[in-house]
C-alpha cells in the first residue's frame, strides 16, 4: 500500500498538482466517490444518497418529478427493472399529463 501511495504522489507531484490535506483521507477502508461508495467489494451506493431518495417529499409538479427522477436515476444500475418501476412517473412528466 505504501508503494502505491508513493507512485501516487510521484505522478501528483510530476504533475504539478497539489492535494488539500484537510479533504485527503489515507489508509481508509471505504470513502465516497461522485455519490458511490467505493471499497475493495466495488462500488456500491452512497447511504446519504439513498436516504434522500427515500425521505424525498411527496410530489407536486412536473418540475419536482423531473427533479426526483434525475437522483433516482443516478443509480439505476443498482435497481432491478429501474425503467419499469420509473415508467410511471416518466409518464406523467409527458405533455398533457
Amino acid at each position: 500500500m505504501l508503494n502505491n501511495l508513493c507512485t501516487v504522489f510521484k505522478q501528483i507531484t510530476k504533475a504539478h498538482l497539489r492535494l488539500n490535506p484537510a479533504k485527503c483521507s489515507l489508509f481508509c477502508r471505504q470513502t465516497s466517490f461522485l455519490g458511490h461508495g467505493m471499497s475493495e467489494r466495488g462500488v456500491s451506493t452512497d447511504p446519504s444518497k439513498v436516504e434522500a431518495v427515500e425521505k424525498w417529499p411527496s410530489l407536486t409538479s412536473t418540475g419536482e418529478v423531473h427533479s426526483f427522477l434525475g437522483l433516482a436515476s443516478y443509480y439505476w444500475r443498482f435497481i432491478t427493472g429501474f425503467a419499469n418501476i420509473a415508467r410511471p412517473l416518466h409518464q406523467l412528466t409527458e405533455k398533457g399529463q
